[in-house]
């Protein structure tokens, strides 16, 4: 075994022994030992540990004025900021929890999440100002004395007479650090939500010892981060893989943290260089957009020799890593409030990973049909595990080392909790996630239960599919492919959403006969949706909700759509004819 592998495990078990560790002594430490040394960089904005952990007390101190008390919940909706983190180190400084709100959502969806928390008091950025104001009389407990603004830039909307002006009241108070709560690293700090892709999205509860644990497995172990190197964060801060995989990886190893305030593909390798980045935090459609976008004179000018991060699929894995000069991709598998993890560090194309310590090795791929929509057991009802190679969902055991935390609600985490799956008494955390392993331990995503549907008895994979479109196929630029029912068929056929490049018309006669060719009968698409923009969430994730939901129906779609016609080899357009013979069954699919 490596150095490497036994400092990493030394600071594991410092981790389990000493229960202490939270973001606030954290920050203190390193603001006590790194003084001066810059911690932030943002724009043309630099702020040293001393400085932004002075600014990290003054909201602190701010907060408590007001009455903010240890596991109170604080909502907060801004922009990618150095503000952003001090409210969130201010309030854990407290043992508050920080509810994370992602800035991209309006109106309904942003009022039906305000008012499914408990909480009273929310951080609004000046920058979503507006929004927030347009669903302020929808709010359930939330009062305009409890709103407290933070203005970097001019507010969208005048604000209301009776909001708190954060900005300028938190000058007003000390910059010393606040009296220590007496908090444990099991204490939760923040709320994260669930990307909403497959559902509402969940408050995940992340306590401190999830966050210290992600800046060493992560940054020490993953990423090899030292005080030397300047991490990026391109993604928002709401999300997990930025508030707690890329903050935790920079100041638990006393590293230099850049943060974007949106991302950009035209800017980013331009950013990168001004920031003077060395790696980076990633998800994997973001590094589609950068392999998608034209040729760049700073392609290969960067500093960036690792990046870290999930959902890279193969079809771009080679291309990213050779155009850009990338020597390591570590890829790795983990959500937001579940219990399973995996990494890659041996640049094993295509792959997860392996488990990070075999002593807590909780994984499991049991056997699971697609068809039934449910586990494939054995005579005495238990789960059976799949072979090498073999699909089936990744289960992750809770146990000692990997205890599952889960959700705010008590019962949104007991939906995802499996009882007795391989023997009496024990339990499962239920990743929804097919994967397959193979016979040297590597782990390899396929698709989420859901999204793979069956066609013609077979099992199709969206994300196989999506691959050798976007591989195979110059013109587009996006896929999405997602199963919709057609009566009088038993289960899905195959639909899929793609965008184009710029100044390319949509060819139907050579997506047909590239289908034919590279694809399966039962995997072909049999509908084509032309987009002009693909529907994603704000961290990049494709959001097929909407398009499952309007399906192929060109009464409720604007966007032009078209069927397979394997008499004329081409896709044909879909009108309101050729509906109602898919609809009667005379147009056979």
């Amino acid at each position: 075994m490596s150095l490497v592998y036994y400092g990493f495990l030394a600071r594991y078990i410092n981790l389990l022994v000493f229960k202490n560790k939270t973001l606030g002594r954290t920050l203190e430490k390193q603001s006590a030992k790194r003084g001066s040394d810059t911690l932030l960089l943002f724009e043309n904005e630099k702020l040293s540990f001393q400085d932004f952990n002075a600014q990290v007390n003054r909201r602190a101190h701010f907060f408590q004025s007001k009455g903010v008390r240890k596991g109170e919940v604080v909502l907060l909706i801004m922009e990618n900021r150095p503000e952003y983190l001090a409210t969130v180190c201010g309030l854990a400084k407290l043992g508050a929890v920080t509810a994370a709100i992602n800035y991209n959502l309006v109106g309904n969806a942003l009022t039906n999440l305000l008012n499914s928390s408990a909480a009273t008091r929310i951080v609004v950025g000046g920058e979503c100002l507006s929004q927030f104001m347009d669903v302020m009389q929808s709010l359930e407990k939330i009062t305009p004395n409890n709103v407290y603004l933070d203005v970097r830039w001019e507010p969208e909307a005048a604000p209301h007479p009776a909001f708190v002006n954060l900005t300028q009241e938190i000058h007003r108070h000390k910059a010393v650090n606040p009296p220590d709560p007496g908090l444990t690293s099991l204490d939760p700090f923040m709320h994260i939500y669930t990307s909403g892709t497959t559902g509402m999205p969940k408050p995940a509860s992340i306590n401190h010892y999830r966050w210290y644990g992600a800046g060493l497995v992560m940054g020490y172990y993953g990423l090899r981060v030292t005080p030397k190197d300047t991490l990026l964060c391109p993604l928002p801060l709401y999300h997990s893989n930025g508030i707690l995989i890329a903050f935790s990886s920079a100041l638990v190893n006393g590293a230099r943290f850049a943060i974007i305030r949106r991302f950009s593909a035209t800017n980013f390798w331009g950013d990168a260089i001004k920031l003077g980045a060395t790696t980076f935090i990633y998800i994997g459609e973001l590094l589609r957009y950068l392999v998608n976008n034209p040729p760049g004179k700073y392609d290969r000018k960067h500093r960036i020799t690792r990046i870290l991060g999930n959902g890279l699929r193969p079809d771009i894995w080679s291309k990213f890593r050779f155009r850009f000069n990338i020597r390591d991709i570590r890829e790795f598998y983990a959500s937001t409030e579940g219990n399973a993890y995996t990494l890659n560090l041996n640049n094993v194309e295509g792959s997860v990973g392996t488990t990070i310590l075999k002593t807590s090795d909780n994984l499991k791929v049991v056997r699971y049909s697609i068809e039934k929509d449910d586990y494939i057991r054995d005579s005495a009802g238990f789960l059976q595990k799949c072979a090498p190679e073999e699909v089936g969902e990744l289960l992750a055991e809770i146990k000692g080392l990997t205890p599952f935390h889960g959700y705010a609600h008590k019962a949104d985490t007991e939906k995802k909790i499996l009882r007795n799956g391989l023997k009496k008494g024990d339990a499962f955390f239920k990743t929804g996630d097919l994967v397959k392993k193979d016979k040297q331990g590597n782990y390899f995503f396929i698709d989420r239960i859901g999204d793979t549907y069956r066609w013609k008895g077979e099992n199709v994979s969206t994300h196989e599919v999506e691959e050798i479109i976007t591989a195979g196929i110059p013109w587009i630029t996006f896929s999405a492919v997602y199963g919709v029912e057609v009566p009088g068929t038993e289960g899905r056929v195959g639909m899929a959403a793609i965008t184009l490049e710029p100044a390319f018309e949509f060819r139907p006669d050579a997506l047909f006969q590239y289908m034919e060719e590279h694809l399966p009968a039962y995997a072909r698409p049999l509908f084509i949706r032309v987009q002009k923009e693909m529907d994603v969430t704000g961290t990049f994730k494709k959001d097929k909700k909407v398009l499952k939901s309007e399906g192929y129906n060109p009464t409720r779609v604007s966007d032009p759509l078209y069927y397979m016609d394997r008499e004329s080899k081409t896709y044909v357009a879909l009108d309101s004819a050729g509906m109602k013979k898919i609809t009667s069954g005379w147009l056979k699919v």
